[in-house]
């Protein structure tokens, strides 16, 4: 595909044959509908709001259209771009000036000046990448159209000092929730839940995934932002619960991340409050600031282009039901998270009385905050593009002047496919990466040629520290969600500080195959063939699935010197040694419920990724009993008892999509493993397979020593068992991610007898949350209430056997360090 540069170029050469005459109409979104726009119980397809886009490009010339790539499932990917004629035709020279202010290394101060006084403050705005917060979309038609048309303002001065570029983040996810709310609608189950993800791996996971960027739409977006166009405003358009304020919009609660910019954090304050303001004078009522949504964590669609000096805009609106309108007496309004009560502050100056609430409000409210930012940027363009120059230029001494100077990722790693996914995703973000070219020495110590050398020193090492240091989460409140997200940890790369001043002979590398090609991984496999391969590199496991594939065996060392490796050759065994062989790949089933499960997602992404091939299995497949006929492995993602066991309510969706395993469906999953098959629960559903099988176990942050602990989002250290197959060559230490997981401990004796458990069946501890030093990067309380329990336990039944993972092991595809276990449990199981 070629690139959106030239893509521009085109389009802008095409732009005098293409522009319409003076006083030409411009279609409106209503009359592209045919029906009013936000009118209550319609929504717009991705065909009708892509092909406004398009018409509008066609119509306008103040507006250019173009593809930017391709969804998950192949729809267009669209950006829409509006600017006065000018600007349009001249779009190259500002994403130059664009690039001076993000990046200055090199620039004369008089070419920095000029950047300044001939660029244009560029904006992005992301809209509805949650596909049920449906009122971006349409909010989007209407803004593109006003701000192409308008000679009001702030409309007609952001077209001569702004490059705004607006599109679709989820374009997928938008025309499943549009069919399925069109096939309910004026039915029992008018806007219910989908009974699957509405973005095909993540669903509202998506916004999870910025700097991890598994999904074709974040590495689109991440392209655009870091290498094209690098913009020094972003607004991310959202939607929240319907109960509480009409409105969220910046400054953002505390706490801080000390990484970022004090002037960007001070500019979307500024934007923010102004905002507030300006749609408090027009009357728009139960607008919050200050409250619910903070700045601590990466991975958001508004919190990375922070850390790449971008001011970053949140807004979240109160919903309705999809499009279906809501009716709230006061009664029912509850205060913004975080304040005593629903009565004005300086955080909530003027509560929302109540009554009715529509899709079209929220587009009134998500219109009058563009209004207001449309107005504090073009009366101040040369602030805003000052401020992102002056960022810029601190980061980058900052960078140069204190420690950590670089991060080092060492060429003797064992996992060079790890390591080439961690260089791939910084690359992509815009970070520049070098290869030293000889060993090197930092820090009075030496490290081999081929080692991956980060810089802090330029313009988004901010974002490499925040994602490379380890997190501490201050004392106060408890975090919301993430509070450590080390990367480097949670891919299981060993990466290096460096303090002092590195002067090594580099050259930089543009591709993730570059710089990981003096990687060799495991030393023991130097001068061994190709079908060698050590477990401790993510790729073997798929060349092990290609084998198998393919009708060879595969052999592992379990001990011995060889612990650790794979063999598809026959293998010479001593004494020494012991070998688990891989006769074939197992027949496996994913389990999915009728109502979308996130981690189900993550599961499909990390077994395709890897070539795994399954089966997804629903409740009537399980229902249905015999799961021997077509499984030997059955996967259930971290969803909870209730869900499992009932499903979704009769009446709330169609009957099709009703109900859960029910008894029969669990009584068929015990006689699946008694006969002989292996059970995975993952995170929440190993409760529900340790009350269906009476298992021995207690989860500890259950109890009542429990009711202190607390680790909503971190990175734990969890330590495997010695001399077993399903552990052999795996670190000492493994980085795990604990997100409200659980913990287990074997019952008391006196435990055991009270609930009549007395059995001889087998438990193994495989893998236990570490005695001391438990917290690796993050936040949690009461450590010592799960140190040293149980993280991962194997458990036998008849015939068969339970592997119960307390945290989940594939989390958002972050937890690349922990999928190797799960590989384990689903391979190693087999008759040997």
């Amino acid at each position: 595909m070629r690139s959106l540069l030239h893509l521009v170029a085109g389009v802008v050469l095409a732009l005098p044959a293409c522009s319409v005459a003076i006083g030409q109409h411009i279609t409106t979104p209503s009359e592209h509908l045919g029906r009013p726009l936000g009118v209550d119980f319609e929504l717009a397809d991705w065909n009708e709001v892509s092909s406004y886009y398009r018409k509008l490009g066609d119509e306008s010339p103040n507006v250019l259209t173009l593809k930017a790539g391709e969804t998950t499932e192949g729809r267009d990917f669209l950006i829409t771009i509006i600017s006065s004629s000018q600007n349009l035709a001249q779009l190259d020279r500002i994403k130059s000036y664009a690039k001076t202010l993000a990046d200055p290394r090199g620039a004369s101060e008089a070419q920095r000046e000029a950047a300044i006084t001939n660029g244009k403050v560029i904006l992005f705005v992301s809209c509805q990448m949650h596909s049920t917060e449906a009122a971006g979309s349409q909010f989007s038609m209407e803004f593109a159209h006003t701000l192409a048309t308008s000679n009001n303002e702030p409309y007609k001065s952001a077209r001569d000092n702004l490059v705004v570029v607006i599109y679709t983040t989820n374009p997928d996810g938008l025309d499943h929730v549009v069919e399925w709310y069109r096939e309910t609608v004026g039915t029992p189950h008018e806007a219910s839940g989908l009974p699957k993800l509405y973005q095909f791996y993540t669903g509202h996971d998506n916004n999870r995934d910025w700097f991890m960027l598994t999904q074709n739409e974040t590495r689109i977006v991440t392209d655009l932002l870091y290498s094209q166009w690098r913009p020094q405003v972003y607004w991310d358009v959202h939607q929240q619960g319907s109960s509480r304020e009409r409105m969220f919009v910046p400054p953002f609660r505390d706490p801080l991340n000390p990484n970022l910019d004090p002037a960007i954090i001070s500019g979307i304050d500024a934007l923010g409050s102004r905002a507030l303001l300006d749609m408090t004078r027009e009357g728009l009522a139960g607008i919050s600031t200050g409250v619910s949504y903070d700045m601590w964590w990466n991975g958001g669609n508004r919190n990375v282009p922070v850390r790449h000096n971008i001011i970053g805009l949140l807004t979240e609106a109160a919903s309705v039901r999809l499009a279906s309108p809501i009716f709230l007496p006061k009664t029912d309004l509850r205060a913004p998270r975080g304040l005593d009560g629903y009565v004005p502050s300086n955080q909530f100056p003027n509560p929302w009385p109540g009554g009715w609430w529509r899709l079209r409000d929220i587009i009134d409210y998500e219109m009058a905050f563009g209004r207001s930012l449309l107005g504090s940027l073009s009366r101040e363009p040369q602030t805003w593009l000052r401020n992102s120059l002056e960022a810029a230029e601190r980061t980058i001494a900052k960078g140069r002047e204190s420690p950590p100077r670089a991060w080092l990722i060492p060429s003797d790693n064992r996992d060079p496919g790890a390591v080439k996914r961690l260089v791939d995703v910084l690359l992509l973000a815009g970070v520049e990466i070098h290869v030293t070219d000889a060993p090197i020495q930092a820090d009075e110590r030496s490290y081999p040629a081929g080692t991956i050398v980060i810089f802090r020193g330029q313009p988004y090492g901010s974002h490499v520290k925040d994602l490379f240091e380890v997190q501490r989460y201050p004392d106060g409140k408890p975090p919301y969600d993430v509070a450590g997200w080390t990367l480097p940890f949670l891919l299981g790369v060993r990466r290096v500080e460096v303090i002092q001043e590195l002067d090594a002979p580099l050259e930089r590398v543009t591709s993730a195959d570059e710089a990981v090609a003096g990687f060799g991984g495991d030393p023991r496999l130097l001068d061994q063939p190709d079908d060698v391969m050590s477990s401790q590199h993510s790729g073997a496991w798929t060349k092990v699935i290609n084998a198998l594939t393919d009708g060879r065996a595969v052999t592992f060392a379990a001990t011995g010197e060889r612990e650790g490796l794979f063999f598809v050759s026959e293998q010479e065994t001593n004494d020494q040694e012991t070998f688990v062989t891989l006769g074939r790949i197992p027949r496996i089933g994913l389990y999915s419920p009728w109502s979308g499960s996130m981690d189900e997602g993550w599961m499909r992404y990390v077994f395709d990724t890897f070539e795994f091939p399954y089966v997804t299995v629903r409740n009537e497949m399980l229902r249905a009993g015999a799961l021997g006929d077509f499984l030997d492995v059955l996967i259930i993602p971290s969803v909870g008892s209730g869900q499992l066991d009932q499903g979704r309510e009769s009446g709330s969706v169609p009957d099709d999509y009703a109900g859960g395993l029910a008894p029969e469906g669990a009584v068929a999953v015990e006689e699946f493993v008694r006969g002989g098959g292996t059970l995975v629960t993952l995170g929440s559903s190993c409760q529900w397979a340790i009350d269906l099988f009476e298992f021995p176990l207690v989860d500890v942050t259950r109890e009542e020593k429990g009711r202190e602990f607390s680790c909503p989002g971190s990175v734990l250290r969890g330590i495997p068992k010695d001399n077993h197959p399903m552990t052999a060559g795996l670190d000492h230490s493994v980085a795990l991610f604990f997100s409200r997981s659980a913990a287990y401990r074997l019952m008391t004796e006196k435990e055991r007898k009270e609930a009549e458990l007395e059995d001889d069946r087998s438990i193994e501890t495989l893998l236990r949350y570490a005695p001391t030093r438990l917290l690796l990067s993050g936040w949690v309380r009461k450590p010592e209430v799960i140190e040293n329990q149980g993280a991962w336990i194997r458990v036998e039944h008849g015939a068969g056997r339970v592997h119960l993972f307390a945290f989940r092991p594939q989390f958002r595809a972050w937890t690349q360090a922990t999928f190797a276990l799960l590989f384990r449990a689903i391979l190693f199981e087999q008759e040997n």
